[in-house]
């Protein structure tokens, strides 16, 4: 298993470096009353967000951005009732991918039509699920290394 430092590494072989710093990672626990996972946090230090492996996640950046997770989160709470232990980090066509600030599986890519249903975690159509941020994140880079060697 690959470690954040080598992740990165093959991250800004890829893209430039660009991350959020500490003082912006606070204001987004802050704002969304939660605690962002260390390898999240971590990586955002590097990666604000942004297309990589041909998945656009929202800008972790929460100001002049958009749009971003803070408030695409913000938007899901009030819309679904999103339980606030949640951040939304993309909407690709006809789905959701989140990441649990508290639990594992992490990080959840699920059916449009499930949406609703991650209070319960009962859903319909079976998700893609990874344990960590980092396990998703670097899925993205290999993803994105392929890509790229087409």
């Amino acid at each position: 298993m690959s470690s954040i430092e080598e992740i990165r590494e093959r991250y800004i072989q890829l893209y430039p470096e660009g991350g959020v710093d500490e003082n912006g990672l606070r204001k987004i626990e802050e704002i969304l009353k939660l605690e962002l996972p260390s390898d999240f946090r971590d990586i955002a230090k590097f990666y604000s967000g942004g297309l990589l492996g041909g998945i656009s996640c929202f800008a972790f950046a929460y100001k002049g951005i958009t749009p971003n997770i803070v408030d695409e989160t913000l938007r899901l709470r009030n819309a679904i009732k999103l339980p606030t232990n949640f951040v939304v980090l993309a909407e690709p066509p006809n789905s959701i991918i989140i990441m649990d600030t508290q639990n594992n599986p992490c990080v959840i890519w699920c059916d449009a039509t499930d949406v609703e249903r991650i209070g319960t975690m009962s859903f319909i159509s079976p998700p893609d699920i990874w344990k960590t941020f980092f396990d998703f994140f670097t899925k993205l880079v290999e993803d994105e290394e392929e890509e790229q060697l087409e």
